[in-house]
């Protein structure tokens, strides 16, 4: 049985071992900004653990207690722009493509439950180009093509090309997960 949970500073050592799984492609990703240990060194995982912050949410999934995915929901604080999410750094493992797809989508379930929740209204999303298994997903759950950046992010003397993905909420979402 699969426990999905919010992840805590207790859980810093796993979750660190899952992203550096993820940059090194033993994982199936979605939505990666971790394209290599250098941006992942970058990132200051105490503080996206952090129970009292208010800017991001890290949801983890369990398999008889060892973390086999996650998924971060940054939300925007802005008067303005409150009623948005954005999903990061989404990734799992298992043991086939249908057991990780599967996976995959417990935790976007989780997602839109958070979402529903804080009353989010659109929730976006890039991928990669290449990521073509990643835009497969998105798909089947309603994500519609924002936009193609170019040029996106640089790791050193490459460039990389962004899918932006949106979602907007409409009241019957649960039901992508029946």
């Amino acid at each position: 049985m699969t426990n999905i949970r919010y992840l805590s500073i207790d859980d810093i050592s796993n979750y660190r071992t899952l992203l550096k799984r993820g940059i090194h492609e033993d994982l199936d990703v979605f939505a990666w900004k971790l394209q290599n240990d250098r941006c992942l060194a970058e990132l200051n995982l105490q503080d996206l653990l952090s129970t009292n912050s208010n800017k991001s949410i890290v949801i983890g999934a369990f398999q008889d207690s060892v973390l086999i995915g996650a998924v971060t929901l940054i939300f925007n604080q802005s008067y303005s722009l409150a009623h948005k999410a954005v999903i990061e750094n989404m990734c799992v493992m298992g043991e086939n493509h249908e057991s990780r797809e599967y996976l995959a989508k417990q935790l976007m379930e989780y997602v839109f439950q958070i979402c529903q929740k804080k009353q989010i209204e659109i929730l976006m999303t890039s991928l990669i180009s290449n990521n073509i298994s990643g835009k497969v997903f998105f798909s089947n759950l309603n994500f519609e093509l924002l936009a193609i950046e170019k040029f996106a992010r640089k790791y050193e003397v490459g460039y990389v090309d962004e899918h932006w993905l949106i979602y907007y909420f409409n009241g019957e979402d649960m039901a992508l997960f029946e």
